[in-house]
C-alpha cells in the first residue's frame, strides 16, 4: 500500500536508493550476530516499512538488494565520506549501539500500547462471552434450576441485581435538576472497576528507555495508542444495530453505559497523549502547522472530545434529548474525520478504519430498515393528559414480540429527530404510546391541541429492536408483571402471553386504563390496578364495566357504545384499589404464595418505581426458596 503523505520523502531515501537499502540490511544482519535465519525477517520488515514510501517494492526485491549488497560491500575505511555514497557498507557498530537500544525501546513501548488496546478488546470479548453463555442459559431455561442454589442467590443479591449503593438509585439520577448524574448498578461498577485497574497497571508498567528525554515521549505514545484502540469499541456499543445485543441479551442501556465509560477513558488517554507531546515538542509544532496538520487535528480532536464528554452529562441530555443526539452525532463525525487525518501518516489506521466500518454498517442497516418500512400515514391522537397514541399500518414482514421498541420519525423540517417508544400491535396496526416531554413530542402535542386532539402525519419507523426478554420470561412456572406510566404497553402484551401469574398496574386515574383497552382485553391473568390520584372504595369488576366507568370525557375519541362493542370476553379478574401500593409486601406475598417452583418478574415503569423494585428483589432474593429471575424492561436513553 502506497502512502504518499507527509513522511514519504523520509522513507524514499532508504527504500528507493539501493546503496542505502543495502547498508540498512547489512547493518541489521551484523547487529543480529550474523544470524542467517533472520534475513527473511529483515527483508519482510523492510518491505513493510517501505510501504510508507513512494515505492511499492515486494519482499523479493529487498532480498535481491541484500544479495547485491553482499557482493558490492565496501568497508567503511575504504570509502571517502566527503563524496556521495555509491557502495553499501556497515557503519561503526559501537556508535550505533545506543541508537539501536533506543530504537528497541521505542518499539517495545509502541507494541505495549498496541497489545493493551487488543487486551481491552479481549476484556470486553470475555464479558460478552460470559453474558452470551448466561443469556443462552436463560433462553434454554437452565437458569431456572440454577437460581435455586445458594451461590446463585448470593450473586443475584450482591452483584447482579442491586444498585451501586444499598437501597440506592440506578435509573433515577443522583443530584439536582441542574447538576445530576446516573450511577451504574453494582455489576456494571465492578466491570468498570476492573477496567480502571487495567489502565492503572498499563500506565504503571515499566517503560524501557535509553535517554531520559524518551520517557515523556513514550508515556504520550502509550496513551495515544490506547485511546485509538477504544474508538471502534465505543462506536460499536452506541450502535442500534449492535449484534451483541442479541448474543448477550443485555439491554441497549447497558451498551450505552459501556459506550460512555470507554469514551471517558479515551478522553483521559487522549489528554495524556496531548499533554505529553506538547511537552516534548515545546511549542515547535506551531511553526509547522501550515504543512503538517496532524498536530492541529490533534488539538481539534481533544477540543471536540472534551465538548462531547461535557455535553453528555445527564443534566444536559435531560434538558433536550433531541438536540443532544443531533449535536452529538455531528461532533462525533467531525471527531472521526479529524482522527483519520491525525494518524494517517503514522500508522494505526486499522483502528480508525474499523471505527468507520462499524459506524457505516450501523447507519446502513438503519437506512435499510427505514427504506423497507417506507413513509406511511399515521393517525396521531391525544388519548390522555400528555400521552400521545400513534397508529400506523403494519408491514407484513414486521416482526413483533412483547417489549420490542423502535424509533419514530415525524415528517417536517426537523425530519431527522426521532423518538424511542415501546411498540404494541393491535390487529394490523403498529401502535405507539408516547409520553409528551420536550422537543418533537412537545411540538406534536401542541399541534394536536390545535386540531381537536387528532391529526394525520407522515411517519417512518426504524425498528423493531429488543423484545428479547419475553421468550426467557415466559419459561417460568409463575409470573409477576409490574407496570406503571408509559411502560404499560409492553407489560400488557407480555401479560397476554403468559399462562399463570398476576399483573400489578399502577395508574394515576382510571381513564388511563381505557387508553389501553385493546391490550387489557387480551390479558388472561389476574389484574390488580392501583389508582394513585383518585379516591373511592376498592372493588372488583369486569373489564367491560371498568372501561365504561372510566373517565373518558376529555381526550377519548370514541363513545361508550363504541367502546362496549370492542370489548370481548376476558378471563382476567380485575381488582381496583386506591392509593399507592406497598410493592415490597405485594412482591413478597406473590412469590411466597406461588405454587410454582420458579417465578419470573417482569417490570417497566417510572424510574422511581423501577429502582424500588430492583431494591426489593435484591434485598429479598436469598429469603425466597424459589427460583426467581428479574427482567428489567426500562431503557435509559
Amino acid at each position: 500500500m502506497l502512502n504518499l503523505g507527509l513522511l514519504s520523502k523520509s522513507y524514499d531515501a532508504l527504500c528507493g536508493y539501493p546503496p542505502a537499502t543495502g547498508c540498512l540490511l547489512l547493518c541489521s544482519y551484523a547487529i543480529s550476530g550474523n544470524d542467517t535465519a533472520k534475513i527473511s525477517k529483515f527483508t519482510a520488515d523492510m518491505a513493510n516499512t517501505c510501504g510508507y514510501s513512494s515505492y511499492n517494492y515486494t519482499q523479493s526485491y529487498y532480498a535481491e538488494q541484500y544479495t547485491n549488497a553482499t557482493q558490492y560491500y565496501m568497508p567503511l575505511s575504504q570509502i571517502n565520506l566527503s563524496e556521495p555514497l555509491y557502495y553499501p557498507t556497515i557503519p561503526n557498530l559501537t556508535a550505533l549501539e545506543k541508537p539501536y537500544k533506543a530504537s528497541l525501546a521505542a518499539n517495545y513501548n509502541t507494541d505495549t500500547g498496541t497489545w493493551f488496546s487488543v487486551g481491552v478488546c479481549g476484556y470486553f470479548l470475555l464479558l460478552i462471552l460470559v453474558g452470551s453463555i448466561y443469556n443462552l442459559g436463560r433462553q434454554a431455561g437452565i437458569t431456572k434450576s440454577l437460581n435455586k442454589s445458594k451461590f446463585s442467590k448470593l450473586c443475584q443479591k450482591y452483584i447482579i441485581y442491586p444498585t451501586l449503593l444499598p437501597n440506592g438509585k440506578f435509573v433515577q439520577p443522583y443530584g439536582f435538576k441542574y447538576l445530576s448524574a446516573l450511577f451504574p448498578n453494582r455489576i456494571q461498577f465492578l466491570t468498570d472497576l476492573f477496567l480502571f485497574g487495567l489502565h492503572v497497571g498499563y500506565f504503571c508498567a515499566p517503560y524501557k528507555y535509553v535517554r531520559p528525554a524518551q520517557y515523556t515521549n513514550f508515556v504520550a505514545r502509550r496513551a495515544g495508542i490506547s485511546a485509538l484502540g477504544k474508538v471502534p469499541l465505543f462506536i460499536l456499543f452506541a450502535g442500534r444495530n449492535n449484534f451483541l445485543l442479541y448474543l448477550t441479551g443485555w439491554s441497549y442501556s447497558t451498551f450505552l453505559h459501556f459506550h460512555k465509560v470507554l469514551a471517558g477513558w479515551m478522553f483521559v488517554d487522549g489528554l495524556v497523549h496531548a499533554v505529553g507531546y506538547t511537552i516534548v515538542y515545546r511549542g515547535f509544532y506551531v511553526q509547522t502547522l501550515h504543512n503538517q496538520p496532524y498536530f492541529a487535528c490533534g488539538i481539534a480532536i481533544m477540543t471536540i472530545a472534551g465538548i462531547l464528554i461535557l455535553h453528555s452529562f445527564h443534566m444536559f441530555r435531560s434538558m433536550n434529548y433531541e438536540f443532544f443526539v443531533t449535536t452529538h452525532i455531528l461532533m462525533a463525525l467531525a471527531f472521526v474525520i479529524l482522527l483519520w487525518y491525525h494518524v494517517r501518516n503514522f500508522g494505526w489506521m486499522e483502528w480508525t478504519v474499523a471505527a468507520c466500518c462499524v459506524w457505516f454498517f450501523d447507519r446502513l442497516v438503519r437506512v435499510i430498515r427505514m427504506s423497507f418500512f417506507g413513509v406511511r400515514t399515521a393517525t396521531i391522537t391525544a388519548v390522555d393528559e400528555n400521552l400521545i397514541k400513534v397508529e400506523v399500518k403494519k408491514p407484513s414482514w414486521f416482526y413483533h414480540t412483547p417489549g420490542t421498541f423502535g424509533f419514530i420519525y415525524f415528517g417536517g423540517i426537523l425530519f431527522w429527530e426521532n423518538n424511542p417508544f415501546t411498540m404494541s400491535v393491535q390487529d394490523d396496526k403498529i401502535c405507539a404510546f408516547i409520553r409528551v416531554k420536550k422537543g418533537v413530542t412537545q411540538r406534536m402535542w401542541k399541534k394536536l391541541l390545535a386540531n381537536e386532539n387528532q391529526l394525520t402525519r407522515k411517519v417512518c419507523i426504524e425498528g423493531p429492536y429488543g423484545g428479547m426478554n419475553f421468550s426467557k420470561f415466559r419459561k417460568y412456572d409463575d409470573t409477576l408483571l409490574l407496570a406503571g406510566g408509559s411502560g404499560a404497553p409492553g407489560i400488557l402484551e407480555a401479560a397476554a402471553g403468559v399462562k399463570a401469574g398476576k399483573l400489578i398496574w399502577i395508574v394515576q386515574n382510571l381513564h388511563f386504563v381505557s387508553c389501553y383497552q385493546y391490550l387489557v382485553n387480551k390479558v388472561c391473568v389476574a389484574i390488580d390496578i392501583y389508582v394513585t390520584q383518585e379516591t373511592s372504595d376498592d372493588k372488583k369488576c369486569s373489564l367491560k364495566k371498568l372501561l365504561l366507568e372510566s373517565d373518558s370525557d376529555i381526550k377519548s375519541t370514541e363513545s361508550s357504545d363504541k367502546v362496549s362493542e370492542k370489548i370481548e370476553a376476558t378471563s382476567a379478574q380485575i381488582s381496583i384499589k386506591y392509593g399507592r401500593p406497598d410493592l415490597n409486601e405485594l412482591i413478597n406475598a406473590h412469590i411466597i404464595g406461588s405454587t410454582g417452583s420458579s417465578v419470573g418478574i417482569l417490570a417497566c415503569g417510572p424510574p422511581i418505581m423501577m429502582d424500588h423494585i430492583r431494591n426489593i428483589v435484591s434485598q429479598n432474593i436469598t429469603s425466597w426458596d424459589k427460583s426467581v429471575d428479574f427482567f428489567d424492561e426500562y431503557q435509559t436513553w
